[in-house]
């Protein structure tokens, strides 16, 4: 017996604005094979599940619905995206339906729904039912195959139904959602209120789908009630905007932003978020440090879009911060750059960075540097499910851009730099002649001592995460503990983190109470060998060891040279003492959040944050040291105290009202905030310990520092403001935002405690008009732009107040009172004007995205130092002068050759890239004793109206003359001179690259992923200090530590010599800047590499007990291509890192 069938099998279908994804099902073929019974059962499924849904009535609610439109003659594809955009109902229908439906003409305002269906409908192959936020397209006419005789089919087992309820990540009911018994087409949708139902076999899988969501699978054991919450896709966070304020539309708001997902910055590294944040976007620039390179227990230096301050020039204390840091949100709060960058990564759900104006505005006096929004995971409801994470690194310490001499090529430089040159007679050069061929004997003996592998080590970190949570509908918890240890490259170094936290979610009815509390605090430890570079300008002829394998206190203790200083310190003797040299900080913080729902549109919400800190540092140099050779044995040995401890609270309170009345939406919020915090800092120094003393104990010190005290500080600051918003759509097409701030601070001047802030952002979504609706590639076009004002309150405590302090000793009138800084009560606030515009664009059906961005920040007026006469007692006073003017543009694309995320098979390739320029104005007289200082110390920068704050200066050079070996300088009229002068100092480049960003490839293919991420800079100049202090300007004294190679080989010798740098006979040390020492540096960088594996859905795991298994490897810092050689990580070396990731799901 046969049995036919009229057509291929079909994709059944979910459509939506944004994409459409394929749930794939078939019918039995054109012969009944062996298991055609079972086959036959899943039409008749298929066929029931149908007619259940053109059964079921049309609720009132959804014949209230209206919807105005202007199409004529679209696809009816072009309607139902229409009729989601505005009234959020979704299409569910089996694709080959439309393959002959016609196109359709409507136009009218606030037509009902039910009226744009029936016209949609009419004379179509089709027609629909609604299921409550659902509508389900049948076919009108379904060929029944004939009727056959089946046996008896054997008795089914017994079936039970399972009830439940879906929620979102906060908590709120999610209707809709598909639900499916696995690999058949029996399901049903879950209700208005996230309620479902249906009738499964014991142990049978049921999987969970709603666009925007990922997927869940939970298997069936009983009849109790499941609990599930959906997690955000990575698609569907970037369609949302989270300010750290209010949670946006990205299709309705007008701001420049970025949003990736905690997943996105795993991909990248498992280090922390801001190394992996600077991989994804290329206004997040991370500094080099080339002085602490790799150091764990230092801060970067990030700017986003460039600088707003000078840094050079801005007050500054222990409570301040970089004037040009972004400022960092957690969880809807104010938090530092520390705790973001000790915070767990495995507990982050999303990190969005805000731009211009129009998403920064509502931050108000603290938003000039652009913000950083960190949203992290809140408790999923269903059974208690628990999670752990184990991450491991590996760091290698990456010498490699050192250059030094071995000891003959170093012996060979001292002779030739006239190191053994005696000035003082024949019996002193006798003794100098002597010198040499002692250290040429051990030359010859062979020893060449490698000092650079004697602070350092392979350095191992490993991280552990463990949280469970669970709950139902109306309390959900979390709880969760992490610890992390990691181990520097330098010997003695690490940084160990830990932390806690509990979380709850109370909601019951339209009160929605979340609390979260973090316990968390580190320890960090510096190396006890001190600066790296104390080794790497050890003499390699010197022996590490006397014939007792035990390190000498001097490698050289030869004395009485008038010429050359032969008592050298062993730096591997200082670095095996007893130094001790860490921090330890605790930190408790409370977060309670409040959201109640009222009638009409409103909600009202409001947030409590309470927070103490406590950070203890000690110093301990035992007195054994030699840095202590030259002292009174009362002061041999030092040990330094200090203690900070921060309290304060935040609180705000906020009115939201959102309602869409026909093609019209508004959102509007009304916020107040106050903050309070108070510091206090206390340190002291203690002198002269026993050579036995090995602890620092300051009690058996002798005293405290000659003529110095124990100091203490205070700090009090507290903010209040209001915030306005509105955020305005018609019809999705035309957007507007306005937002208005007032603030006041304590931190500027008593006669300008408050100012305003402001902004406004326009939008337009063209891929809304009608006249794009045939363009069938274009998924998403808008073109947005904005301006409003921002400011910068990074200063120190003291620019408008006035402190004083006693003094030290009394006279006959009593104790004295010393100014100690004097405030500006007339200081302005520093206010940056930003000019944003941009396009987002989705093509091809969301194959490729491109997001561009053009700006101008405008800081004026600047807060500066200016120097005040020596006669005031004062060194500089707080200021407002000038201004700083910085342009830029950004691009991010990323295009899918391969797109198959229903096979779980993308390949996705991406480019980003930013560039900027930034100027003075108004400044360079105000700011005159600050370029003398640049000067006197033989710094590059200056502070020049029309110039930028990256801008190189020098005198330019001629080269080296080949007969003198002496350098010809270029003056400022053009001609060559031997003579150097300051007047003829010119810009000669910028450090700023001219170009700066990452190319990127990310591949999933059924879950094996692979990402790599490679960083270029096109365009930049660097100052190479390697040149200058190693290969030049060394004086005799210096010529008797390592020296860079080129001091020996590139160095002009004799008469005739054709070399890039002078004589090596001229041993002064001049510090004359010329442009030989600024160099073009291009850069391609190996950021990240990263591959691994997701488990899922796997018998062996469930019999493990597991949901899911992650496995992930990453490589960070893997190559470095440079235009130029020069060292770095000068007191703390670089390293290359190979990371391991474990994270299952029980």
């Amino acid at each position: 017996m046969q049995m036919r069938a009229n057509r291929q099998p079909m994709p059944l279908c979910r459509l939506s604005s944004t994409r459409i994804r394929l749930l794939p099902w078939r019918i039995a073929g054109v012969e009944m094979p062996p298991g055609y019974r079972k086959k036959l059962l899943r039409c008749m499924k298929l066929i029931t599940f149908f007619l259940l849904g053109i059964l079921l009535q049309v609720s009132a609610s959804t014949y209230s619905q209206t919807v105005t439109m202007d199409k004529r003659n679209v696809s009816v594809k072009a309607v139902f995206r229409e009729i989601y955009a505005q009234t959020g109902y979704e299409f569910f229908y089996v694709n080959e339906i439309l393959k002959h439906a016609r196109k359709v003409s409507i136009s009218g305002q606030h037509l009902p729904l039910k009226a744009v269906l029936d016209q949609c409908s009419k004379d179509q192959p089709f027609t629909y039912s609604i299921l409550d936020k659902t509508i389900v397209l049948q076919s009108k006419t379904t060929n029944a195959a004939p009727e056959a005789a089946v046996p008896p089919a054997a008795p089914a087992p017994p079936r039970i139904w399972v009830t439940g309820r879906i929620l979102d990540e906060s908590g709120n009911p999610l209707p809709g959602v598909v639900v499916v018994i696995k690999n058949t087409t029996t399901g049903n949708v879950s209700g208005a209120d996230g309620n479902f139902r249906i009738e499964v076999e014991p142990g049978a899988t049921l999987v969970f789908s709603y666009l925007g969501y990922e997927t869940k699978e939970v298997v069936v054991k009983d009849d109790k009630a499941l609990f599930l919450t959906l997690v955000r896709a990575v698609t569907a966070i970037r369609e949302t905007v989270v300010t750290g304020i209010f949670t946006r539309k990205k299709e309705s708001f007008t701001g420049a932003v970025a949003s990736f997902t905690g997943k996105e910055l795993k991909a990248i590294g498992n280090q922390n978020v801001i190394q992996s944040l600077k991989a994804l976007d290329p206004s997040f620039v991370v500094l080099d440090n080339n002085l602490k390179g790799a150091n764990p227990n230092t801060m970067p230096n990030i700017e986003l879009r460039g600088k707003t301050s000078v840094a050079g020039g801005t007050i500054k204390d222990q409570f301040s911060a970089d004037p040009n840091l972004p400022l960092f949100i957690l969880n809807g709060f104010e938090t530092t750059l520390q705790k973001i960058i000790d915070l767990d990564m495995n507990r982050v759900a999303s990190v969005t960075i805000l731009k211009d104006a129009a998403s920064t505005a509502m931050y108000g006096a603290k938003a000039a540097n652009g913000v950083v929004v960190v949203e992290t995971k809140l408790p999923a409801a269903g059974k208690l499910q628990l999670s752990y994470t184990g991450d491991f690194r590996l760091e290698v310490p990456d010498l490699r851009s050192y250059n030094l001499m071995d000891a003959a090529e170093k012996l060979e430089f001292e002779r030739l730099s006239g190191r053994y040159k005696s000035k003082y007679g024949a019996r002193d050069q006798m003794e100098m002649d002597m010198l040499y061929n002692k250290r040429l004997q051990e030359v010859n003996r062979g020893v060449n001592t490698y000092w650079m592998n004697e602070p350092v080590q392979k350095g191992f970190a490993n991280g552990h995460s463990l949280y469970a949570e669970g709950g139902d509908d109306q309390m959900r918890y979390g709880a969760g503990v992490n610890y992390k240890k990691v181990s520097g490259v330098m010997k003695g170094s690490g940084r160990s983190t830990w932390g806690a936290n509990i979380d709850l979610n109370y909601r019951r009815g339209k009160v929605n109470i979340i609390n979260q509390l973090y316990l968390s605090g580190y320890e960090a430890n510096e190396s006890p060998y001190g600066s790296f570079a104390d080794f790497a300008a050890a003499n390699p002829f010197f022996r590490k060891y006397n014939s007792e394998g035990k390190p000498d206190r001097y490698l050289d203790t030869i004395d009485g040279y008038k010429d050359v200083p032969t008592l050298v310190p062993n730096p591997l003797y200082n670095g095996l003492l007893s130094n001790i040299n860490k921090t330890k900080n605790n930190d408790i913080q409370n977060n309670l959040q409040l959201l109640i729902d009222l009638p009409a549109g409103f909600r009202v919400q409001g947030g409590l944050q309470l927070s103490k800190s406590q950070t203890t540092g000690e110093v301990f140099t035992p007195a054994g040291n030699t840095l202590f050779d030259k002292v009174s044995i009362y002061e041999k040995g030092r040990y330094v105290n200090t203690r900070t401890e921060k309290m304060g609270y935040n609180a705000n309170l906020m009115l939201i009202y959102g309602r869409v009345y026909g093609h019209h939406s508004i959102t509007s919020n009304l916020r107040g905030d106050i903050e309070h915090s108070r510091s206090w800092s206390y340190a002291t120094t203690a002198v002269g310990f026993p050579e036995s003393v090995t602890n620092g104990n300051p009690a058996y010190s002798y005293g405290y520092e000659p003529d110095k005290r124990p100091a203490t500080a205070t700090a009090v600051f507290r903010r209040a403001n209001v915030l306005g918003s509105v955020n305005y759509a018609w019809a999705q097409k035309y957007l507007l935002d306005l937002t208005a701030r007032l603030d006041g601070s304590t931190a500027f001047g008593n006669n300008q405690k408050y100012t305003p802030f402001w902004s406004v952002g326009v939008g337009w979504n063209l891929e809304k008009e009608s006249f794009m609706q045939h363009i069938g590639w274009i998924d998403r076009l808008k073109l947005r732009g904005s301006i409003g004002t921002s400011g910068n309150q990074n200063f120190g405590a003291t620019t408008s107040a006035s402190v004083y302090t006693y003094a030290t000793g009394i006279n006959p009138f009593g104790q004295g009172i010393l100014l100690q800084s004097l405030g500006n009560p007339d200081l302005r606030w520093q206010k940056t004007n930003t000019i944003n515009l941009g396009m987002d664009a989705e093509l091809m059906h969301h194959r490729l995205s491109a997001s561009f961005n053009v700006y101008q920040r405008n800081t004026d007026p600047l807060v500066i130092q200016v120097s005040k006469a020596a006669s005031t007692g004062l060194q500089s006073y707080s200021m407002n002068a000038g201004w700083l003017k910085t342009k830029g543009a950004e691009v991010n694309l990323r295009f899918s050759p391969v797109y198959m995320p229903a096979r779980q098979i993308v390949w996705t390739v991406g480019l980003t890239g930013a560039m900027l320029k930034s100027e003075y104005g108004n400044i360079s007289r105000s700011l005159q004793a600050l370029n003398k200082l640049q000067l006197d110390s033989s710094r590059l920068a200056r502070y020049n109206d029309g110039y930028s704050p990256t801008d190189l200066w020098a005198v330019r050079s001629a080269g080296i003359d080949p007969q003198t070996g002496q350098e010809i300088f270029i003056d400022r009229n053009g001609h060559y001179t031997f003579l150097y002068s300051p007047e003829d100092i010119v810009r000669i480049g910028n450090s700023q690259p001219l170009a700066e960003g990452v190319i990127s490839t990310y591949l999933n293919y059924r879950g094996l992923l692979f990402s790599a991420s490679i960083r270029y800079r096109y365009g930049g100049m660097m100052f190479n200090e390697a040149l200058f202090n190693k290969v030049e300007n060394i004086s005799l004294d210096e010529a008797g530590y390592n020296q860079d190679r080129r001091a020996l080989y590139s160095r002009w010798k004799k008469p005739g010599d054709v070399a890039m740098f002078k004589s090596i006979g001229l041993t002064r040390t001049e510090g004359k800047m010329s442009d030989r020492f600024i160099q073009r540096d291009d850069q391609l960088l190996g950021e990240s590499f990263s591959l691994g594996y997701d488990f899922q859905h796997r018998r062996w795991l469930r019999r493990m007990g597991m949901q899911s298994l992650r496995l992930n490897a990453y490589m960070n810092d893997l190559f470095r291509l440079s235009t130029i050689r020069a060292e770095r990580g000068i007191d703390y070396p670089y390293s290359n890192s190979v990371s391991f990731s474990i994270n299952a799901l029980f």
